[in-house]
């Protein structure tokens, strides 16, 4: 979905929201009223796009797409605190108040205490095995997390949180998900970033990335790892890792990067695209009816 942003926040949401109910009339049970929010991130695209050259809100052709490396050291010591490059052709805005940061925030403490690919018992240990010895693997980058991604989509059987947790959403820890052996798509992901990070990855090149499938219709997770400001999609749907650009279907909402939470927006020419849900009720994972 294409829809050409207005000079006006307020004009920009009806317009919006008006777009997605065309777009998504399958959807409307999961399209809620346009909030403040999707005003606000309309008037940040628009404002990007006619700021005049030497502004405070640069152009979009003007932006640098950020570019990191795996090594610890080399973390970029500038903050993103604007819109920037992100995958799947959008540009990202900070956003405090995801409430996905909440669900997170466990794995992420896990993970900084070196704690996420831990597991002693019997069901577990196999696992474990599995994805370090993928991480260990003396090969090239893109090999690494090929291996990564297959090892964990071996060793994780898929089951919905509602099978597993009884209720719609629910972000399991990297332990958890390997206790037992099971978990949704956005466990997959988390479970992902913890065996990179225990293997050197830099955090601030990783996102976990809520998106809607526009083949599949529903909402789903990955990771994005950024290389040289390329996007490599670990998906636990297939074991080769693709670039953003193979994936066309999908459309990214939001993301959570090195702990901090970004909202989604296509732009191509001043233009902006969006799927116009409550960031509540997006569940990766479920179908859209």
């Amino acid at each position: 979905m294409i829809l050409q942003a207005t000079s006006k926040p307020s004009s920009a949401a009806t317009f919006l929201a008006q777009g997605a109910m065309t777009y998504f009339p399958q959807a409307l049970p999961v399209i809620a009223s346009m909030t403040r929010l999707t005003a606000d991130f309309a008037a940040t695209i628009t404002a990007r796009n006619t700021a005049p050259a030497g502004s405070a809100i640069e152009p979009a052709e003007t932006l640098a797409v950020m570019q990191v490396s795996i090594k610890p050291s080399n973390v970029p010591t500038e903050p993103r605190n604007g819109p920037a490059a992100a995958a799947f052709d959008t540009v990202a805005v900070p956003f405090k108040r995801l409430s996905a940061l909440r669900k997170l925030a466990p794995s992420l403490a896990e993970m900084d205490k070196g704690a996420a690919i831990v597991c002693r018992g019997k069901t577990c240990a196999p696992a474990v095995t599995l994805i370090k010895q993928a991480g260990n693997e003396q090969a090239s980058l893109r090999d690494k997390l090929n291996a990564v991604n297959a090892a964990v989509n071996k060793a994780i059987t898929y089951r919905s949180d509602m099978e597993t947790n009884g209720v719609t959403d629910h972000w399991a820890t990297p332990s958890e998900t390997l206790a037992r052996g099971q978990g949704d798509c956005e466990d997959f992901a988390i479970l992902k970033m913890a065996a990179l990070r225990a293997e050197g990855f830099d955090p601030a090149a990783m996102s976990i990335i809520a998106l809607f499938d526009q083949k599949r219709r529903l909402y789903h997770a990955v990771l994005s790892v950024e290389v040289s400001g390329r996007h490599f999609i670990l998906d636990n749907v297939r074991n080769q890792v693709l670039q953003d650009t193979q994936l066309p279907d999908y459309v990214a909402l939001y993301s959570i990067r090195d702990g901090k939470g970004f909202l989604h927006g296509s732009q191509r020419q001043k233009q902006i695209a969006s799927a116009i849900t409550s960031m509540e009720k997006i569940a990766p994972g479920a179908g859209v009816n």
